[in-house]
């Protein structure tokens, strides 16, 4: 029956459009924009017809249910059901179709192939108070710095091919080569399978998986940051996801970070994730998951000490990038034949109020030497000052770009977060003293529209070991998508 009404939804819409005083590719778009809306609305409809059936059941087979329950319960129902009904008239905001970015694609004529263009600019600055390192005499330097500007190309091909080509213009100092984040294929008609291949992030963990335009923060939780980037992303692999009613689960074999060179043989490594979702709607949502990796050795050209040294170190400059020192690094790990990495991930939305926190130890296997383990984590909270909510985005176990209810380009004020953050790293172990260091981050974030964020990121540390920085720092970032 649904089959018929979505065949008819879409029958009579074209009929409506085809007569429409536009271009063809403006029928087109507004023909998608009807169409995805329809379904959705049939998707709540077809939950709330089982939600009634099941009342149906209970109230038989509960005799001690009253007559006023039942009421209350189907009167529940059908106030769902008008809700639905009357929204019809209103547009429904689809992240899924929102990703590209607000700018038009280009199709061809049979609708097999479409290309569009997305881009990124992150703009920010940072003053820093700190406490002198007498061993290092570090100053931490105050100051602007273009953080990213990437643009990227992207589209699909004969409708199950989706590709993507993205590239940084700003040298942040990760792991990207030449500023090469992405060059990837994804085919999506084994669903609910997706595969990968070609050049991506490793998405292992929460916050590393959320793309740094969509997180709370300024920068990725600090431990979770180091472990993954650490470990190579982005990195040329092959990597599968599947979609279940309520659980997500992806994982890859993945080589070396993109921009590491050796003679030798590349350290491979098998990675995962698997999140259960047992509520994902955008206002209520909860993700309780675990993540990880295992990889094999990445040797070196050089030695320590007769001992071969890998490409392989743990380091981070805190949760601020203005200021280029790090305060925790544990040096080139030598003797290296395996490491690996397991941790959970926890998140929740329920309406203004998000919560979130994962926690992981790193564990490294040496040839001769003793072998270290690394731990650490964070938790964070945000709560929406205005009737807006953090977007969670089931589809791909992240959290994705918030519309706000009304943008300052339609009168309003746009939405407005604060959030606080915790988190904590200890790199030191056996005969490797990297450091430890604790971050307290206050949060205030002003999404302006659904691609124009200002952030504000009040930022104190704590740290121990030879690099060891205590400061506090105040950072600001523009970030435009289009």
């Amino acid at each position: 029956m649904f089959f018929l009404v979505r065949l008819l939804i879409i029958f009579f819409t074209l009929i409506n459009y085809s007569y429409a005083n536009n271009t063809i590719q403006e029928q087109l778009d507004l023909q998608k924009e009807v169409i995805d809306a329809q379904a959705e609305r049939i998707d709540q409809l077809e939950v709330i017809i089982r939600e009634l059936k099941d009342n149906l059941n209970l109230s038989k087979n509960d005799n001690k249910l009253n007559s006023s329950q039942k009421e209350t319960n189907a009167q529940s129902s059908i106030n769902k059901a008008e809700d639905v009904i009357s929204s019809s008239k209103n547009k429904k905001y689809n992240p899924e179709t929102a990703f590209f970015g607000p700018l038009p694609q280009l199709r061809s004529t049979d609708g097999k192939y479409s290309a569009g263009i997305m881009g990124l600019i992150q703009l920010e600055s940072a003053v820093y108070n700190q406490e002198a390192n007498y061993n290092t005499n570090n100053d931490l330097s105050d100051g602007f710095i273009v953080r990213r500007a990437g643009l990227t190309l992207a589209g699909v091909s004969e409708k199950d091919w989706i590709w993507f080509l993205s590239y940084d213009y700003a040298d942040s100092g990760d792991n990207p080569h030449d500023g090469l984040r992405a060059a990837m294929g994804i085919y999506r008609g084994f669903k609910p399978w997706w595969l990968f291949v070609g050049l991506f992030g490793s998405s292992v963990g929460l916050d590393a998986s959320n793309f740094s335009s969509q997180r709370q923060f300024m920068e990725a939780a600090m431990p979770q940051a180091t472990f993954i980037y650490g470990a190579g992303s982005p990195a040329m692999g092959a990597a599968a996801t599947y979609r279940g009613d309520d659980y997500y689960v992806r994982f890859g074999l993945y080589g070396e970070p993109y921009k590491n060179s050796s003679t030798d043989d590349e350290g491979m490594g098998l990675h995962g994730r698997i999140a259960w979702q047992p509520y994902k709607e955008r206002l209520k949502a909860f993700h309780l998951g675990a993540t990880g990796y295992y990889r094999s050795a990445n040797p070196s050209n050089t030695f320590t000490n007769g001992l071969r040294d890998s490409t392989l170190r743990f380091r981070s400059k805190g949760e601020t990038s203005v200021s280029g020192d790090f305060i925790v690094d544990t040096g080139i790990i030598s003797d290296l034949d395996s490491y690996n990495y397991i941790g959970y991930e926890f998140a929740m939305v329920e309406g203004p109020l998000s919560l979130q926190s994962e926690w992981g130890i790193l564990g490294v296997s040496r040839k001769t030497l003793d072998n270290p383990q690394f731990n650490g984590g964070f938790l964070q909270v945000g709560y929406m000052l205005t009737d807006d909510a953090r977007n969670y985005n089931a589809y791909f176990a992240q959290f994705w770009r918030l519309k706000p209810k009304k943008s300052i380009m339609e009168g309003g004020i746009g939405a407005w977060e604060v959030a606080f953050r915790a988190s904590q790293i200890d790199l030191s172990d056996k005969n490797i003293d990297g450091g430890n260091a604790t971050s307290y981050t206050l949060g205030i974030n002003w999404y302006m529209t659904a691609f124009t964020k200002t952030m504000i990121n009040i930022l104190h540390t704590e740290s121990t070991g030879p690099l060891s920085e205590d400061f506090n720092s105040l950072g600001a970032r523009l970030q435009i998508e289009f």
